[in-house]
């Protein structure tokens, strides 16, 4: 008895974050190693490892929908093709200064620096979009924080100018 109740608990606490309509994939991110939680600040929710991730380490496999449109919860993978997930990447705060990065080719997550149990896990967004769904000021803290996010091939919007100028003065 006390052994068909270890193995449920193990297995509860190893749920995969993808629905049940995800087909289950080696190296899925799981509540093993990662959970969803408020920030308390106007970011909502973030991601926070559960485990400690080395630089260069394999974080998550990923997998999601393929859509042709920009929304919050897509990472774009080709001129118009995005792929939209939103159990995982979803959570992933943005940071000038992140500790992930997408590998957009494989559908992976990476650790750009040693990542202690319990951080935030972080991605820059202007990375991984030509266009984001929509610009806004950033307050990430890095000390190379740019103050406005925008994709990397767009132009900093009129309301970026103004926050810029703010900032700048």
């Amino acid at each position: 008895m006390n052994n068909t109740a270890d193995s449920k608990d193990r297995d509860e606490e190893n749920i995969s974050l993808y629905p049940d309509f995800i087909p289950v994939e080696e190296g899925h991110p799981t509540s093993a190693k990662f959970i969803v939680v408020e920030t308390g600040d106007e970011r909502g929710r973030g991601l926070k490892g559960k485990v400690a991730f080395k630089k260069g380490e394999h974080v998550a496999k990923l997998s999601g929908i393929l859509v042709n449109h920009t929304t919050l919860d897509t990472i774009q993978i080709a001129p118009t093709l995005y792929f939209a997930d939103s159990w995982f990447c979803r959570f992933l705060l943005h940071s000038c200064s992140p500790n992930l990065e997408i590998d957009v080719a494989n559908l992976e997550v990476r650790a750009l620096k040693d990542i202690p149990s319990g951080e935030y896990l972080t991605i820059d967004y202007a990375t991984t979009d030509d266009k984001v769904t929509f610009q806004f000021a950033c307050n990430c803290g890095a000390s190379n924080c740019r103050a406005w996010i925008t994709g990397h091939a767009e132009e900093i919007n009129e309301a970026g100018r103004a926050c810029l100028a703010l900032v700048n003065s």
